[in-house]
């Protein structure tokens, strides 16, 4: 009787924990080295500030860059980017505020000036695999 009912809760708890995994894509435009920096934002407030938000970084190697996000909590989501080509650690800019390296949001989104609101940017994230697939810019 006590191995049917360990056999029963594995099974439920098998059954009821169903993970999902993120995948963002990143496609480069420039060569030469360097560091991605990426920030996965659960909320408009975070996508703003980037205080809550995960930062992940990889080298810059080949034209597509993958991150991967193994576990994250169901709901939506936006991603900022940018090639740190001299890796400095910032994002680049002139004088007037654009920037000099490149850059990206999921969606492939863009501001009209300045960057992208949450909401363009804005991506689900479900149950199972889940891929993103950025395109940089500048």
């Amino acid at each position: 009787m006590r191995r049917s009912i360990t056999t029963v809760v594995l099974l439920a708890l098998s059954l009821g924990t169903r993970a999902q995994s993120l995948s963002i894509e990143l496609v480069l435009n420039r060569a030469g080295g360097g560091t991605v920096r990426l920030v996965l934002c659960p909320d408009e407030a975070s996508f703003a500030t980037e205080k809550g938000c995960v930062l992940k970084s990889a080298d810059a190697v080949g034209p597509v860059v993958r991150m991967q996000f193994p576990d994250p909590a169901p709901g939506t989501y936006a991603v900022k980017v940018f090639h740190d080509v001299n890796d400095n650690g910032v994002l680049d800019t002139n004088w007037m505020g654009i920037p000099k390296e490149p850059y990206g949001f999921s969606n492939d989104a863009m501001g009209t000036f300045g960057p992208p609101s949450f909401q363009q940017a804005a991506f689900k994230v479900g149950v199972g695999t889940n891929a993103v697939r950025i395109r940089m810019k500048g």
